[in-house]
């Protein structure tokens, strides 16, 4: 019995040290992983450690940073494979110890106690630092919480912005539209402005034109001044010849006027003659009309009968046939009557055919008088070219005259063309005189004055040169005297020098006066003997322009005679080659038709190249619209550069709209000159078969005078058809320039949507490599699952082999509803990786890459499947204690706070290894496999096509990790 109660006894003993082992292993759980990661790898797989150790590093941690935020909430105290490891040694313990006192061994329980209340006291201890870091942890989070609050709300604001701006980007849009439009009438106006301005440009080259015409008239007229110049001076020469053959000319007009008497008679008589003719020819003539209109009067009873017997053929009657017959008689009888009309026109063309023979016979005496009037009239104009050569001489020597004058004005800038500028000057000058005169005076009284001055000071010099003789016994004074002396010296040579310069520049003064007095002088008598030798030479010019004038009276009146007999030759002429110009003028016009169809045709061609790119306008539309439902997939910036895109096709469409309505308008300006052209062509035609009869070939004066007026018509119709052929090129020519421009245009927008599909494909690309990495990340994420799903199931496998498996289904329960809400936060927050998930290396308390951040405000965290048995285990074991109880909430109030990453160290992998070793456990071995499995695939994290996408589209350029 002894036995049994010293069995039981150490049984309890036993118990009680297990439990005490059990709350320093509670204690241990309490305050894990306060030694957060100075480093930027910490596991939250730990192997069991010395609680010194670790109070001292958190220690020092919040000592260095008290502002530091609370970086390591994720990494919670974890009961891991090194709780399973520490539970397995503490349970063999309790084996040996069960096993020894079966075996008989007196364990030594005083050295155990006293071992077991130092250890509570530095647990205690540890508790109680723990705590503190515990709730300057709990501080921190808050304030990481407000944090997190803040940056919500600041991304709230953002994207209220974000929208705000994007209503603005709107607006802008339209405005750019509104912009785009007003551009398009402002290039329309643009056009117009242009071919205003080369309108005015033609307008301005024809008034050069004219201008250089005007300026070349001048020259001739100039050139005519010139020479009549030499035609006075030629005449003052031979006016003395002239005086010395006057005599003679005298007795020779004397001779002509008698021969011009005669040759009067005869001109009167044949004058006479020719009223006698012409008294004729107008009989006739009346005679002509009178049967003119009795030939039209029967055409028109022809007609009528004709038209009569048309409409009486139907009428099969007697009366019908014999009017008929009487009708015909009547027509036999005017066709007589026509004959006998003929008969006597004909007659009345062979008479003044042989009156023309003879009027020609009289003009070839007039001609041959003439000739022998004209050899006279060249031998006088010979003897007057001499008197012409000897003016040009004197015409050369006065522009050699004028020359010198023009060269003597242009030194004398002071001298104008006028006398009476002239004069103005000449006072200026005078009074220039009068003042220097007056200057010269003052300064030759100053001299005056100086002059005495000098006197008076030689005078001095001279009395002191005398006491300075009677002075040289004194030495004790000579220095003295010297320097007045010299002084006086200095003073008066610098007077001597200022009188020299000053008589100088009076010198220079009076030199400078008297030249330009002189050069006055010389210009006033030169312009006083031109003037002279004006008034003279306009004397002169007078008198031969009378004597001149003389002449040409009598020359006029030969030629007005020689005129008048001409013209009725012209005009004998003139009627028979009138018909010949005018069947010319026809036939050009024929030709003129020809080219405005030619004209016409090219119009319509061009018209068909407006049609063309009208058609392109429009396809280059579409390609806009099409353009434009794309653009809401790419960025901001591509939308501008679309805009900007779209702007200027836009502004050339408006420019090809306005060139097209241009062109539009002169094809039917053009058609109308030609529909015009054609009707007055035809008028004129009309006219000329109207007036040209095949009977008759004589014309009268009235068709005559209304055949000029139309010839005038037709000549004035022909220029202006001419010009709109001019104009219609150059409208051509500006044609085929636009045309080109628009296929520059044309070009340059098939560039910009080249461009713009490229950078489309270049977006698709970079789309389709951010669907691959999303993909892969889902795959990674798929197989984290997996490999999670079979370590639940080898934890579960290795509690049901120690005989703990109504603990292990209460942690199924608990992992699944753990591995529900990871998901389910998953979900909400639509973040493919999480800091769970996977082991990135954290650099200064943030993640690798940016969209890895931690999810502080869920507390739905997926904790460690082993921390959760772990817990359940201990709980049980110590439900009845209070303290253990108030432990136990504790524990589950860090649980919530800290969601735990999965992260594993050299270190942990090493002890792990080390008690696998010991325990020989498969199960182990596996999930160690799995945690390295799981730590390669996390830590081999697959970058994203080297990280050039970029997530945000107002950042450009690429991607850095700090």
């Amino acid at each position: 019995m002894a036995d049994v109660v010293s069995s039981t006894l150490s049984k309890k003993d036993k118990l009680a040290a297990a439990r005490k082992k059990l709350k320093r292993f509670k204690e241990k759980n309490k305050t894990p992983g306060q030694d957060t990661k100075s480093s930027s790898t910490r596991s939250s797989v730990s192997p069991s450690f010395n609680p010194s150790i670790v109070g001292e590093k958190t220690s020092s941690v919040t000592d260095q940073n008290p502002h530091l935020p609370d970086l390591h909430i994720n990494e919670r105290p974890t009961a891991s494979t090194e709780s399973l490891h520490q539970l397995s040694q503490h349970i063999n313990d309790l084996l040996h110890e069960s096993n020894a006192i079966i075996n008989g061994e007196a364990p030594v329980e005083n050295s155990s106690v006293a071992q077991l209340e130092e250890r509570n006291r530095e647990l205690a201890a540890l508790l109680e630092k723990h705590i503190q870091a515990n709730e300057q942890l709990n501080v921190q989070v808050q304030q990481l919480r407000d944090q997190s609050q803040q940056l919500q709300n600041e991304l709230h604001e953002e994207k209220q912005s974000f929208v705000d701006k994007q209503r603005d980007v709107g607006s802008l849009k339209d405005q750019l539209q509104v912009h785009i439009q007003t551009i398009g009438i402002l290039v329309a106006e643009k056009t117009e402005l242009q071919s205003k301005i080369d309108q005015l440009k033609k307008q301005s080259d024809q008034r050069l034109d004219e201008i250089e015409e005007m300026g070349g008239r001048l020259r001739v007229s100039r050139q005519r001044i010139t020479e009549l110049e030499r035609n006075m001076s030629s005449i003052n020469s031979s006016s003395q010849q002239y005086e010395k053959n006057s005599k003679g000319y005298a007795k020779d007009i004397d001779k002509l006027k008698l021969e011009l008497y005669k040759s009067n008679q005869t001109v009167e008589e044949l004058q006479q003659q020719l009223s006698e003719l012409n008294g004729k020819l107008s009989s006739k003539v009346s005679d002509c009309l009178a049967h003119e209109q009795n030939v039209e009067d029967l055409r028109k009873k022809l007609e009528m009968a004709e038209l009569y017997t048309q409409q009486l053929s139907s009428q099969s009657d007697k009366e019908s046939l014999k009017l008929i017959d009487s009708l015909q008689q009547e027509r036999e009888e005017y066709i007589k009557k026509v004959e006998h009309y003929q008969e006597a026109f004909q007659t009345v063309t062979n008479e003044r055919n042989q009156q023309s023979e003879q009027y020609q016979h009289y003009i070839d005496q007039l001609q041959q008088q003439t000739q022998s009037l004209t050899n006279q009239v060249t031998s006088l104009t010979d003897e007057r070219e001499k008197l012409y050569s000897e003016q040009h001489e004197a015409e050369s020597k006065m522009h050699s005259l004028r020359r010198q004058l023009e060269k003597a004005e242009s030194q004398s800038q002071c001298v104008s063309i006028s006398s009476s500028d002239l004069q103005s000057e000449i006072n200026k000058l005078r009074a220039d005189y009068e003042e220097l005169a007056k200057r010269h005076e003052t300064q030759i009284r100053d001299n005056a004055q100086l002059s005495r001055f000098l006197d008076e000071k030689e005078n001095k010099i001279m009395d002191l040169e005398s006491t300075v003789g009677d002075l040289k016994e004194e030495s004790s004074n000579k220095a003295q005297l010297l320097e007045n002396i010299q002084s006086d010296k200095t003073a008066l040579s610098r007077a001597l020098t200022q009188n020299k310069d000053l008589k100088q520049q009076l010198a220079e003064l009076q030199n400078g006066f008297v030249k330009m007095s002189n050069d006055s002088m010389e210009l006033m008598t030169k312009l006083q003997s031109e003037e002279h030798r004006g008034h003279e030479l306009a004397d002169r010019l007078a008198q031969q322009e009378d004597e001149l004038k003389d002449m040409r009276e009598l020359l006029a009146s030969r030629d007005l005679k020689l005129d008048e007999i001409q013209k009725c030759a012209d005009n004998l002429q003139r009627e028979n080659y009138q018909q010949e110009q005018i069947q010319d003028r026809l036939r050009h016009y024929e030709a003129q038709a020809q080219l405005v169809e030619t004209l016409q045709r090219e119009l319509s061609a061009s018209q068909d190249m407006m049609n063309a790119l009208t058609t392109q306008n429009s396809e280059l539309r579409n390609m806009l619209v099409k353009s434009r439902d794309n653009k809401d997939i790419y960025d901001e910036s591509k939308d501008e550069k679309s805009d900007t895109i779209i702007g200027s096709l836009q502004a050339t469409i408006c420019q090809l709209e306005a060139e097209r309505n241009q062109l539009i308008e002169n094809l039917n300006d053009q058609r109308n000159l030609s529909d015009n052209l054609s009707v007055k062509v035809a008028d004129v035609e009309e006219q000329l078969k109207m007036t040209t009869n095949p009977d008759e070939n004589i014309v009268s004066r009235v068709e005559f005078d209304k055949l000029k007026k139309t010839m005038e018509a037709i000549q004035e119709k022909y220029t202006r058809a001419m010009r709109d052929k001019a104009d219609l090129s150059d409208k051509a020519d500006q044609l085929e320039h636009l045309v080109l421009q628009l296929q520059g245009e044309t070009d340059t927008i098939g560039e910009y949507i080249s461009l713009y599909h490229h950078q489309r494909a270049l977006l698709q690309q970079r789309e389709f490599q951010k669907n691959d990495y999303i993909s892969r990340l889902s795959k990674d994420r798929e197989e984290l699952q997996g490999k999670l799903a079979k370590l639940q199931g080898l934890v579960v496998q290795m509690l049901h082999n120690k005989g703990n498996l109504s603990n292990a289904r209460i942690s199924d329960t608990l992992l699944s509803k753990d591995y529900q809400n990871s998901e389910d936060s998953n979900v909400n927050h639509s973040n493919d990786i999480q800091p769970h998930l996977h082991g990135a290396t954290v650099m200064n308390g943030l993640s690798k890459y940016p969209e890895d951040w931690p999810d502080y405000s869920s507390t739905n965290s997926s904790e460690s499947v082993v921390e959760a048995i772990v817990a359940g285990e201990s709980m049980e074991h110590i439900a009845d204690l209070p303290e253990d109880q108030a432990f136990k909430s504790q524990l589950e109030k860090n649980a919530d706070l800290s969601p735990v990453p999965l992260r594993n160290t050299s270190k942990s992998e090493q002890l792990i290894q080390k008690c696998n070793m010991e325990e020989d456990n498969p199960t182990a071995r596996k999930i160690l496999d799995l945690f390295s499995e799981i730590d390669s695939n996390l830590c081999d994290a697959v970058p994203y096509g080297g990280r050039k996408f970029l997530p945000c589209k107002y950042c450009k350029g690429t991607v850095k990790d700090v």
